[in-house]
């Protein structure tokens, strides 16, 4: 009990370290700007449902993105070092917020989401995101051998939980939609002939395929998006790998030892 104890008593202190480790000063402040930011929009969200009884996805969706800005810190002080949770590292936290951001604030607060091209742009800018979270989160969490992944398996890691990211949120969009009666998916979507993707491909065969285009465009931009995600990452990895390589000194083996005369006739 008493190691419990001392490790909570101690917690704030090593947390602090360990998060000026892998975070800037400056990365800290805009962490706490977007969070003041998202916390501000909750409240005036609410404000407007307890009022009207409006705004209730969005309202739904502002306090899971509020748990977003803060989900990094509050899992590492929950949790043990022994579960993966408890050792997430601050720097998948930064990618986060960008997320956060520019999907929740400026998304569905200020209704961005709403104009043209928004929700793709989105799409991509998580399909790209999420690569380095997954890595921050995976490799950095769960490596514990000191010889590091390859820039190559590093890339790999990361682009392969990222499509599984991509994959878990259309479908959280189709149980949420069914559940709440959203349109997240936007199942009702029924695109003109000037759509882009009539013009380069031409109509499709079945007209009725026309309900799917929403989650299978923002599966296809995100994935798009992740592998130049995952070609930055191989090569930034192997780069720092490289580079720390050169600034370690070369340790040579030391040549054995000779016995002497007197030790041999011994």
């Amino acid at each position: 009990m008493k190691k419990i104890i001392d490790y909570y008593r101690s917690l704030p202190k090593n947390e602090w370290r360990e998060m000026r480790k892998s975070v800037s000063v400056p990365e800290y402040v805009l962490w706490w700007q977007v969070r003041v930011m998202m916390l501000y929009a909750l409240g005036m969200t609410l404000k407007t449902y307890l009022e009207t009884g409006e705004k209730l996805d969005i309202l739904i969706q502002l306090i899971a993105n509020v748990f977003a800005a803060f989900s990094v810190t509050f899992f590492r002080a929950v949790f043990p070092k022994q579960i993966f949770l408890g050792r997430l590292p601050y720097s998948a936290q930064k990618y986060g917020m960008i997320l956060v951001l520019f999907g929740s604030y400026m998304g569905h607060y200020l209704g961005f989401c709403g104009k043209p091209g928004y929700d793709s742009f989105l799409h991509v800018l998580s399909g790209f995101l999420c690569v380095f979270i997954c890595h921050e989160a995976v490799v950095k969490c769960l490596q514990k051998q000191e010889r590091p992944l390859s820039g190559f398996m590093s890339s790999v890691v990361g682009f392969g939980m990222g499509c599984f990211v991509i994959i878990f949120w259309e479908i959280f969009e189709f149980v949420y939609d069914y559940f709440v009666g959203t349109t997240l998916q936007d199942f009702l979507f029924n695109p003109s002939e000037d759509y882009i993707l009539f013009r380069l491909f031409g109509t499709p065969a079945a007209p009725e395929q026309k309900a799917v285009f929403d989650t299978m465009i923002d599966m296809v931009l995100a994935l798009i998006s992740s592998i130049p995600a995952a070609a930055i990452l191989w090569a930034s990895t192997a780069h720092k790998q490289k580079k720390q390589a050169q600034s370690e000194p070369l340790q040579f083996s030391q040549p054995p030892q000779i016995e002497s005369q007197e030790a041999m006739k011994k």
